[in-house]
């Protein structure tokens, strides 16, 4: 995974670094007459720019592709200040997007940690309803047996209860018949 992430990095590194590359310019070629007699006049240039936005962007591209992995934030700084040093900068638009990319990928850190967060409070739960629904099913069993064995007990006792209501009924009738055989 860490190979697939450098490797899609360093293609994404290419890709602005090819993008910001400047075409060859081509030059036409025309018929050029004599040069004047005159001899030219020393053009004032510019003095020559320090290209220290590239060297802050790249250093910032360096920070990012560290083997011992990259620290997004010292990186982050190192664009940001060069979005502020350089605002003209033609690494503008490379730092603003790694700057960008940087955040989303903060924010996406920030979102799945809060998402364990919530599977992991999500299996406690589970694990605790599981506990309890096991201790319910094991005090319905119980229960369960409790009245087995009380509806066991009864039925016992109301068969014992039928037998002497016949024993009584039988006894009412021969006291009965007794006493028409006395009278």
């Amino acid at each position: 995974m860490k190979r697939l992430r450098t490797a899609g990095f360093r293609i994404l590194m290419a890709l602005l670094l090819a993008g910001c590359a400047a075409a060859v310019p081509t030059v036409e070629k025309t018929d050029i007459a004599a040069p004047p007699s005159i001899p030219p006049v020393a053009e004032k240039r510019p003095a020559p720019r320090i290209l220290e936005d590239q060297d802050i962007f790249s250093r910032g591209l360096s920070v990012l592709a560290r083997t011992d992995g990259p620290n997004q934030a010292e990186a982050r700084s190192v664009f940001v200040s060069l979005l502020e040093r350089y605002p003209q900068s033609q690494w503008r638009s490379a730092a603003e997007t790694l700057v960008r990319l940087i955040d989303e990928r903060q924010t996406i850190r920030e979102a799945r940690r809060q998402d364990r967060a919530l599977i992991d409070q999500t299996l406690t739960e589970k694990e605790w309803l599981l506990q309890e629904n096991d201790r319910l099913k094991k005090t319905v069993r119980e229960m369960m047996d409790k009245l087995q064995a009380e509806k066991a007990s009864l039925s016992q006792e109301n068969e014992q209860l039928r037998k002497d209501l016949k024993r009584l009924k039988d006894l009412e009738i021969e006291l009965e018949k007794r006493e028409r055989m006395l009278r």
